[in-house]
């Protein structure tokens, strides 16, 4: 069972929320507008929205049809990708039918299935998908026979702004004027399709729950280099990309990880498909600089991707893969999917210097979907042969993609802090994958049932168990009663329970009726996501305990008499489960991470960012916040007028694993993490950890981060690391600024009575 992140939940419901208002609007071809960072599961995002809007579908009797198909529209073999995808998501659901062109049975598409066909098998009429044939086995006759049939069509159109050009656009509009859905759904990180209906996925938000990288660093070739040795600039920039790619490798190890960091080389000329003479020699030309480096195809250090020629590509996704540089051209610049690329070079004359994420979009995603307390890893790295004064970046994308690199001071004095950060675990209020288990044991427990594999007769012992127990498993002569106010399928309601509607007849009838069970019986979590896991859940006890079908074992749950026995097992099996995350939340809530920390070696500063040099700021050019708030300011100009005294200082981040951070306890108990301003040394020998602020501000939280930092600074002076701070308030009078910090703890910061003055050249450690 797949656990969404907040974002992802978040962008499922607002997707439900306004499908089914554009549902109720007149017309049909309602766009919808799903934009989605690379990188931030989108096809799981669809997946999941698909799972909530088919099971609320059939509640909402506002809508004229309350059944819904669906088409998946992709460029290239993306359709391929998906469709595992979400095959794979729901193996386990069994709430969708994705399928190709050629599962579709009978002479229409079925409610439920999700059609996935790629956009050259129906973007010209001769395409066998939509050419008339004697058999009326085309798309369109597929969708007109299920509206027919009281059936919605839904279009899914992934990677839209890949039909976006003239001649493009003017196809897709006739496709989707033939096929007539009621919704298209348009999916991309760059939309073009205007809409008022619009759901935005923020990459900031994707960022912050580590699914991708924090940034990416673009690193323009400079002209000095082109002196380097006599070696091209091809070669100048393939030896720093190798040499970033082992930067990264190294540090991986040191956190213990088996992951193999990939370097990406994207070769010119990348709008043909086949390789002209020039191609073929620039490519010789990077294959044989990397043989030179002990990197080749025969050593399996090298992995091609081109047109004529694919070698080692067989699991190159895989973390702890041995290939180290792959070499393509734009075949794999859509849909690949390999999250321990980590260096791209990009070679080629492009048609426009600006730079988007989707020009860098193979590298965003971060190996197992978590930070790094080292920042190297949490960035991704881009060298190209443009310089840098023909780079431009595209707006949107400022605050990502960065030029500005300041790097630390070769005579830069260790401070040995101890830093932390938290793993933070989600509670989610629907059922997982551990129910199984729960209700396995549970059944057990309370029924006497037993799985021995090494005993081919403990399924009769486990029917005998439940004999027993007077729940009657004789399923052949079982008829279900249809109770009251029940929706069937093609939209009939029964309204009363007569002779003649007495009993479900066929098997989807049951299905129905045995899903409404689970919904009614899932306790507090949430219906949508929770009914399919206890369904499966059940009909896997019957096949493993009973030897039972899935059929049978919906009979049997559905039967009157036995009802009561299953609704004590579920209940009784939701107490367990509750027990399991209990125990779990307790475990997580001691899940505090600690690591030496030292001001990073170099760091990387986005457009929110500009270059303000002041002396003895351990990091070579100081970059200051564009907002930066007054106290910080006024501070780190304090620490200037006192460089004689100081031996470096640093301005700290504000969030993320590769800054220094205190762990603390806010006002309503949670555990939290406090990034403290500044760190300074000084020519003493002292650290100085100071946090700005004025006089009452952060009321709630400010003393509680106060405190927290004295008791971090009384554990450093008691293993004999003299240090001070705290948080520190600033007074203006006459055009100087004084600062006062308190050993002590305190309360609040209005009340300043007995806080000492800092001054670097007195300061003495506790």
């Amino acid at each position: 069972m797949i656990h969404l992140k907040p974002y992802q939940e978040e962008a499922v419901n607002t997707l439900t929320f306004n499908t089914f208002k554009l549902l109720k609007r007149p017309g049909a071809r309602q766009p919808l507008v799903f934009k989605a960072p690379t990188g931030a599961g989108k096809t799981i995002m669809i997946a999941a929205f698909l799972n909530k809007f088919c099971e609320e579908l059939p509640d909402h009797l506002d809508l004229e049809k309350r059944q819904a198909a669906f088409i998946w529209i992709a460029p290239n073999k993306l359709y391929i990708q998906s469709y595992r995808a979400l095959k794979s998501y729901f193996a386990e659901l069994r709430s969708l039918r994705p399928v190709f062109f050629d599962d579709i049975s009978g002479d229409a598409l079925q409610p439920n299935d999700v059609l996935f066909v790629n956009w050259e098998s129906i973007n010209k009429e001769k395409n066998l998908m939509v050419k008339d044939n004697e058999h009326g086995r085309t798309l369109y006759n597929y969708v007109n026979q299920a509206r027919l049939h009281e059936t919605e069509i839904i279009v899914i159109i992934d990677e839209e702004h890949m039909f976006a050009n003239t001649l493009t656009a003017k196809r897709a509009t006739e496709v989707l004027q033939g096929i007539y859905p009621k919704l298209e759904i348009r999916v991309s990180a760059t939309p073009t399709t205007p809409s008022d209906y619009k759901v935005i996925v923020e990459r900031h938000d994707v960022i912050q729950d580590e699914m991708i990288k924090e940034g990416i660093i673009l690193n323009p070739a400079l002209d000095q280099y082109l002196q380097t040795g006599g070696k091209s600039l091809e070669q100048i920039l393939m030896d720093i990309a190798l040499e970033k790619r082992e930067e990264i490798r190294q540090a991986y190890q040191k956190l213990g990880l088996s992951i193999n960091p990939l370097l990406l080389i994207q070769l010119p000329n990348d709008t043909s498909e086949s390789e002209t003479v020039e191609d073929k020699k620039y490519i010789d030309t990077v294959i044989h600089y990397l043989e030179s480096k002990d990197i080749s195809t025969s050593n399996h250090k090298l992995a091609v991707w081109l047109s004529g020629k694919k070698d080692n590509l067989d699991g190159i996704e895989a973390p702890d893969n041995m290939v180290e540089v792959l070499l393509f051209k734009q075949a794999i610049a859509l849909g690949w999917d390999c999250p321990r690329a980590a260096v791209l070079v990009i070679f080629r004359e492009l048609h426009s210097t600006t730079f988007t994420i989707q020009t860098v979009g193979r590298i965003l995603r971060m190996p197992e979907q978590k930070h790094y307390p080292d920042a190297l890893l949490n960035q991704g790295y881009v060298f190209t042969n443009l310089s840098k004064d023909r780079i431009v970046i595209v707006q949107d994308d400022m605050s990502y993609i960065s030029m500005d690199r300041a790097v630390r001071k070769p005579d830069y004095r260790p401070v040995l802090l101890e830093s932390s950060f938290i793993n933070t675990r989600i509670d989610r209020n629907r059922l997982g994958s551990k129910f199984r288990l729960a209700l396995y044991q549970t059944a057990e427990a309370l029924w006497g049932v037993h799985r021995d594999l090494s005993r081919s007769d403990y399924t009769d012992e486990s029917r005998q168990k439940l004999t027993e127990k007077l729940i009657e498993l004789d399923v052949s002569r079982i008829d279900i009663v249809i109770p009251e106010n029940v929706h069937l399928s093609g939209g009939v309601e029964v309204i009363r329970v007569d002779e003649t509607v007495r009993f479900a007849k066929t098997e989807g009838e049951l299905m129905i009726l045995f899903r409404q069970f689970c919904r009614d019986n899932v306790g507090g979590y949430a219906p949508v996501d929770s009914t399919p896991v206890l369904e499966m859940a059940l009909k896997l006890f019957f096949e493993e305990y009973l030897a039972m079908s899935e059929f049978e074992a919906v009979k049997v749950v559905l039967y009157e008499q036995n009802k009561p026995s299953f609704i004590e097992l579920i209940a009784r099996a939701l107490e367990a489960y509750e027990q399991l995350l209990q125990q779990q939340a307790n475990k997580a809530k001691k899940d505090v991470a600690h690591y030496a920390w030292e001001v990073p070696s170099e760091r990387i500063y986005n457009d929110t960012y500009e270059a303000n040099p002041k002396e003895c700021h351990v990091l070579e050019p100081y970059f200051q916040l564009k907002r930066a708030s007054k106290p910080e300011v006024l501070f780190s100009d304090f620490l200037v007028q006192h460089k004689a005294h100081i031996a470096w200082w640093y301005k700290n981040g504000d969030n993320g694993k590769e800054h220094f951070a205190v762990p603390y306890t806010d006002a309503r108990g949670t555990l939290r993490l406090f990034y403290v301003d500044f760190v300074i040394l000084t020519k003493s020998g002292i650290t100085c950890l100071f946090d700005t602020k004025t006089a009452g501000s952060d009321p709630a939280a400010a003393h509680l981060k106060h405190n927290a930092l004295v008791d971090y600074i009384a554990q450093r002076n008691q293993q004999g690391k003299p240090t001070i701070g705290g948080v520190l308030i600033g007074n203006e009078t006459g055009g100087t600024t004084t600062w006062r910090y308190c050993t002590n703890k305190i309360e609040n910061t209005h009340d300043l009575t007995g806080w000492d003055y800092f001054n670097p050249a007195l300061v003495q450690a506790y």
